[in-house]
């Protein structure tokens, strides 16, 4: 590129030295070079392609009723709340069960069920100590007369003896298996066959 005053000398004009830097400021401040305007032509098609995009993403919106938009995403919000806290009931009541459950086996409760019917679950629920709460309610239920034979070593469980399906008894000198034989039909055992 060439300089302002090399053009004008080509052109028969020329500058004083003492008036040269008053003229390059005059011509810098009026005019710009051809470098500059590129990049200021640049950054103004780049703007117009960005008005353009964003005037065509808000005609989509220029139909939408804001206060119903609003309204939504209150009602969106106020579900959203109500969800959490339906999630944490949910882990309260888990972790309360779970507790009372471990609690009650500690005791050795024998019917948990029964034990938990005659407990006030609201205000246990509703304890800041839950646990020390749950431990006092049981064993006031198991010192209690009516209550207490719901707690202690769980009674054993004890099998039947003795054939199912019936025995066969032997008396005297009676031979059963020989009778039973003769009953079926069969011949009797000697005892060469035992």
């Amino acid at each position: 590129m060439k300089n302002i005053f090399e053009i004008m000398k080509e052109y028969g004009l020329e500058v004083p030295e003492e008036k040269k830097k008053d003229f390059e400021k005059t011509v810098l401040d009026n005019y710009k070079t051809v470098s500059d305007y590129e990049i200021q032509s640049e950054k103004l098609k780049t703007t117009e392609g960005k008005v353009t995009t964003l005037t065509e993403s808000l005609d989509k919106f220029k139909d939408v009723n804001v206060d119903e938009l609003n309204s939504t995403i209150a009602t969106l919000k106020t579900d959203l709340a109500n969800k959490d806290q339906e999630l944490k009931d949910k882990i309260a009541d888990r972790d309360f069960n779970d507790l009372l459950k471990d609690s009650i086996t500690s005791v050795k409760g024998r019917n948990a069920k029964a034990i938990t019917a005659l407990l006030d679950l609201e205000t246990l629920k509703a304890s800041k100590n839950q646990k020390e709460d749950i431990t006092a309610a049981l064993k006031t239920l198991a010192e209690a007369e009516d209550s207490k034979m719901l707690f202690g070593e769980p009674e054993p469980y004890v099998l039947g003896k003795g054939d199912p399906i019936g025995s066969v008894i032997k008396t005297g000198n009676q031979d059963s298996d020989a009778t039973m034989r003769a009953v079926m039909g069969l011949p009797p055992v000697t005892t060469e066959q035992k």
